[in-house]
This record gives C-alpha cells, structure tokens and sequence, in this order.
C-alpha cells in the first residue's frame, strides 16, 4: 500500500533529516568547511539544496542547465581553493551516500519500489551533476597544463585509468602519448616540508608536460614518455635535486608501460618497488626499477624465504651492534674506511666487528656470497618492520571497539 501523497510528498519530507544526516555524514572530513563555504553561495545553504535535488529526484527529469551551471561553477570554485579532485569526489560520495541511507531508513514499505527507481534516478542524475562539476574544474585555471590544479587532476585521472582526453580537450592541453611514473617519497623533513615541496613543486613545473599529485610525503609524477630515455632522465635528475636539497634519504621508484591505459599497473608496480628500496640497507637517491631489483621482489612475496633470512641474522643478536655495522657497511659500499667513520670507531675495531659476525654466523661477511646473503637479510627484516609499523598506523586510526 502506498503512503498517501506518494514518493513526491515523502521525498519532500525528508529534506531537513537529509541536510541534517549530510551534515553529520561530512563534518570530520578535512575539506568540508572549504566545500561548504564554496557550495553554499551557489545553492542557498544546504537545506535548501537537498530539497530541491530531492524534488528532482521525484519528478523524473533531467537536471536542468542552470542547476548543471552550479555543478560546474562548484568544481571552478574548488579548484581555485586547491582541494584535489579525489577530496572532492570523497566529501561528494560521503553525501550520496548519507541521503540515501536517510531516505531508506524512513521509508515505509509501500514505497519500496518506487524509492528503488527514485534510487536509480538519482544515480544518474548524480553522475550528470559529477560530469559537470570536473568540467568546472578542468576549465578552472585557463592557463594550460602549467596550472597546478590542472596537473593534479589530469594526473588523478590518469592514475585512476580513467580517461583523461575530455578533461585535457577542455583545458586545451595535448597529453602524451605515455608517461614514466615517478613515486617518490622523502620523509622525515618535518617543519620544512612545506618549504621543500614549495621548491620541488616548482622544479616539476619547469619541466613540459609534467603531471603530478600529492606531496613530498608521497608524490606521484608522470613524466611524457615519447622519449624513455629522456623521461628517465629527468626523473633521476628530480630526485638527485631534491636529495640535495633535503640531505636525504629520498626513496624512488619508476616504471613504464605504453600507453595512457597501463598508469595504473605502472604505478602499482612502481609502488611495490618502493616498497623494497626503503628497506635495502644501500639505498641510493635515485629512481629504481623492478628489472633491478628482481630478487629482492621475490623475497618480498615468500614469507618461507623471509624466515629462514631472519634466521641468518639472529645469531648476530649475541652481539652489539653488529646489524648496525653490516647496514652501514653496505650503505657505504663496501668501504670500511669510511663505515668507521661513519659508525665512530676505529678500523681495527671494524674488523673485529666483521670476525666477530663470521664467528657467530658462520657466514663470512668479506666475501661475495656472505655480502649478498647478509644484504638479502636485512632487506627481509626491515621489511618486515616496516610491514608491522603499517600495521600498527593502520590499527592506531581504526575507532575503538565497542566493548570500550
């Protein structure tokens, strides 16, 4: 049986509990005030704006060209605050979702299946209203593929591999035919992070065609590819740069495929390349790719390989200092006058040190086979540590269980 006046009249009704759950749906997000300070002028505040998209709903329509003028001259306005487009799309997917679960729970069961259609129409008309707005945001900063809004959102796009050919039409902008993707992280930098981004930002910006989002924490480049030897080059350069000027350590990954279509793989590849250079004791300031890193990728993905490496340096344990000494050993290539340095002691007391780990191990570390072993077996281990400290940030952001 339906409700009496039918879904208009109960869609008409839910307008406050809808502005009200959006809210309540949105206000921890970081970018809700500045949203909401840019959305409210165009709509009339937000209660006004649920009741007329829930009118909209219910009549059927489309969404006429002046509410679809507001959608653009959103996303205009949220480009020029700077708020990335997947902030963006978060704080947009947050609010459908709240107005719908909204809508369900007060619905009675008679118009079960008309608010099922209402749902889908609302999809729809949501999609059209999304198109839209990254049209205003593309369109935003009118000064080609220079204007850092319009970097971040093409590269967004194309990570996503979703197309970008629309976005960088509209923006005037011809992409390249494939990009090397950076993902570079530098961390540690603290109070002059932001500083350092400033100049790294601006080193990207010299450089034609450079598309790239996040920051210095986690930065994401594409570099035009139609030249790889170029891109790769300039990618190198990049990151020598900014290890100069943070003092290090910058750790960086890089990889190719060819075409626009396969960012995404390059970039999940690049990602677990990233993963082991932060562990390798070695690491050098510079981009690296899998086909260079081949075994330790292998002991990424073989937990029984990883046992038996920790079982090599446990012994070492009986000892002090002696991983200390193997890690900057091998950070120093192999120099062990300048690891004495590096670890203040005497190079008698280095070789010592080096016995002293053959004795306990029975592993000579002067000798290739037991350099590479001991190298594998770091990586391993500071792996594994660096799983556990993802683990335990992953476990500190989760809410309390509820027996708490």
């Amino acid at each position: 049986m339906t409700t009496a006046g039918g879904l208009p009249d109960f869609l008409a009704a839910q307008g406050p509990r809808v502005a009200a759950a959006i809210g309540e749906a949105l206000g921890g997000h970081p970018a809700h005030q500045p949203i909401r300070r840019t959305a409210g002028p165009l709509f009339g505040g937000r209660e006004e704006t649920a009741a007329r998209l829930l009118a909209l709903v219910a009549a059927g329509g489309p969404l006429p060209a002046d509410d679809l003028a507001r959608f653009r001259d959103l996303g205009v306005m949220a480009a020029r605050q700077g708020i990335p487009l997947a902030v963006l799309s978060e704080v947009w997917d947050g609010a459908l979702a709240a107005a719908a679960r909204t809508c369900w729970a007060g619905a009675p069961a008679g118009l079960f299946t008309e608010l099922a259609e209402a749902t889908g129409r609302a999809a729809r008309l949501a999609g059209r209203a999304r198109e839209a707005c990254i049209q205003g945001y593309a369109d935003a900063p009118r000064e080609g593929v220079r204007s850092r809004p319009l970097r971040r959102l093409l590269a967004e796009t194309l990570i996503d591999g979703a197309p970008a050919e629309v976005i960088a039409d509209a923006a005037g902008v011809a992409l390249a035919p494939r990009y090397l993707v950076l993902r570079c992280e530098a961390p540690g930098l603290g109070a002059a992070a932001a500083a350092h981004w400033a100049r790294a930002r601006e080193h990207l910006e010299a450089i034609d065609g450079v598309l790239y989002s996040g920051d210095l924490a986690e930065l994401v480049a594409l570099f035009p590819a139609g030249d790889p030897v170029r891109a790769e080059v300039l990618a190198a350069e990049f990151v020598a740069v900014l290890a100069t000027w943070t003092r290090g350590p910058v750790h960086a990954a890089e990889s190719c495929r060819a075409d626009l279509g396969g960012i995404p793989d390059a970039l999940e590849e690049a990602s677990r390349v990233l993963t082991v250079v932060k562990a390798i004791p070695d690491a050098e300031d510079r981009p690296y790719r899998a086909d260079e890193l081949l075994v330790e990728l292998a002991i990424l993905g073989q937990p029984g390989i990883r046992e038996r490496l920790a079982a090599v340096l446990s012994p070492l344990d009986a000892g002090t200092d002696l991983r200390r000494t193997l890690e900057v050993l091998l950070a120093c290539n192999l120099d062990r006058e300048r690891a004495a340095r590096e670890l203040w002691i005497h190079r008698r007391t280095l070789h010592y040190r080096l016995d002293r780990i053959r004795d306990l191990s029975g592993i000579d570390p002067s000798s290739a086979r037991g350099i590479q072993l001991f190298r594998a077996a770091l990586t391993s281990a500071r792996l594994t540590s660096l799983e556990r400290d993802g683990r335990r940030a992953e476990e500190a952001s989760l809410p309390p269980p509820l027996s708490a």
